[in-house]
């Protein structure tokens, strides 16, 4: 059960405050058709010339998310248990930098970063799949992620993840990719629909959906305020703004698309009044995402995750970001995810824009102590403990060391960690960094070359060839 944010009376007054806002302020929708498309289904103009939804709409909604994300019952924890964890991640997030551990900065996307990215992905038998790593600035926006597709495809044979795409006209193009590598291409085209806060659908979103509609691909709305700059101080005013932005963008979307499947997904950020930077990853930012989950689920139908939980503030791999991450895991868990503790590591840092294969290792360690912690524990046979009580107690004087079964099963039920090692004489952060820093080397180096099969490859190269004659 998660721990409310406010009481029902509370939730309901906001429920209204955001038809309030709908009604009365609406949005700001910058592409001339789907703005027609709004006002065709039954929205409004204001005088500013803004789109204003009815309480009809924001009434079909619900039923349509009701629909779609039916209700469940929370899961009893004894349903949380699971065998011995064994490392795996997907991984790759669009960020167009990466940290360069041996220079101690970050670094531009470009095709060497990208190559090293694949290569330790490929190399490392704990990542499974391969979405976009990292975003090049070598190559012309337009033909980036198609031209980064390919090159991927080259240097690695695990599974290519979809992405979202950043300009509309690749839309069909990566679709295409999509479907020669065997995927969706509803789903490998993404579903990424970013609002601009405060309430305002841009341009090149909205063009984004247009090109996405034919597919029925699943539109996810994702308001990003940020807390104190783009959107009020208070925790309060910015989950009125937020989940406003969630209805009406979601509104906006099955206008545009009837079919597509909807989902919210709320990542908020903050200002630091002090710097004058964003933090990603404040107990307040952890709690205007819990109460736009908390809201939605309550009054609009649900449909609502949390985006943004690996994106924190620290800009360099180490502690800082381990400690982050905790904060957004331990938040999420009482708010939003009926005490399980998710933590979502990913190697991503300066909220979000940076990626780090060193801190990849260090999250995936966290990862491995918090599944331990609900590892179902070894049942021995009926009689069996009773024999080995015996022999420990009575035969050997209570030293089980000496124990022939604390040799046999020793690594069964451990958690054995790699860089936080439990030791006299601890290694330190820096230490730890650099440890992880040589695995990542070691396993670039380890790299054999390997593909996706030639006439995948082939085609790839063709439609790669296309977009470019066609988009540049």
């Amino acid at each position: 059960m998660n721990t409310p944010l406010f009481t029902d009376d509370q939730f309901a007054r906001m429920a209204d405050e955001v038809g309030q806002v709908l009604r009365e302020i609406g949005y700001h929708v910058a592409h001339p058709r789907v703005k027609e498309k709004a006002l065709q289904a039954g929205c409004t103009e204001s005088t500013t010339g803004r789109v204003l939804f009815c309480d009809a709409q924001i009434a079909d909604l619900k039923v349509r998310l009701e629909a779609q994300y039916p209700p469940s019952s929370p899961r009893p924890l004894i349903n949380r248990l699971h065998g011995k964890w064994t490392p795996a991640t997907g991984w790759g997030n669009l960020t167009p930098k990466v940290f360069n551990y041996a220079r101690q900065m970050p670094e531009g996307g470009n095709a060497h970063n990208l190559a090293q990215l694949v290569k330790f992905a490929h190399s490392a038998p704990y990542v499974t799949g391969v979405t976009l790593p990292l975003s090049r600035q070598d190559l012309p926006p337009q033909v980036e992620q198609i031209e980064s597709l390919v090159l991927m495809a080259k240097l690695t044979d695990k599974p290519l993840g979809g992405l979202d795409v950043t300009i509309p006209e690749a839309v069909p193009f990566v679709a295409r990719m999509g479907e020669v590598l065997g995927r969706n291409p509803a789903e490998f085209v993404g579903s990424c629909n970013c609002i601009n806060p405060p309430l305002r659908l841009e341009e090149r979103t909205a063009e984004t959906m247009l090109r996405r509609a034919p597919l029925h691909s699943m539109s996810m709305i994702t308001p990003m305020p940020c807390i104190g700059g783009s959107s009020p101080m208070d925790t309060y005013g910015t989950i009125i703004q937020g989940v406003a932005e969630t209805v009406g963008g979601l509104i906006l979307s099955a206008i545009v698309d009837p079919d597509c499947p909807l989902l919210g997904y709320i990542a908020s950020v903050q200002v630091d009044m002090r710097t004058g930077n964003i933090t990603s990853s404040s107990p307040q930012t952890v709690q205007v995402d819990a109460g736009v989950y908390q809201l939605m689920e309550k009054h609009f139908g649900g449909g609502t995750r949390i985006g943004g939980r690996t994106y924190v503030s620290a800009r360099k791999p180490g502690f800082a970001a381990v400690f982050e991450k905790l904060l957004k895991t331990v938040g999420y868990s009482q708010l939003v995810d009926e005490s399980a503790f998710a933590y979502a590591g990913g190697g991503t840092l300066d909220n979000g824009s940076m990626t780090s294969p060193e801190q990849l290792l260090l999250d995936l360690e966290v990862a491995g102590g918090f599944a331990a912690l609900t590892q179902a524990p070894l049942i021995p046979a009926e009689g069996e403990i009773m024999q080995r009580l015996r022999e420990g107690i009575l035969d050997l004087g209570g030293n089980f060391l000496a124990h022939d079964h604390t040799l046999t099963t020793y690594r069964a039920e451990l958690w054995d960690p790699q860089y936080f090692q439990r030791a006299t004489r601890g290694r330190t952060e820096q230490q730890m960094l650099d440890q992880a820093h040589e695995e990542v080397e070691r396993r670039i180096e380890a790299y054999q070359p390997a593909s996706h099969p030639e006439n995948v490859v082939r085609e790839l190269e063709k439609i790669a060839v296309e977009a470019r004659a066609t988009l540049l």
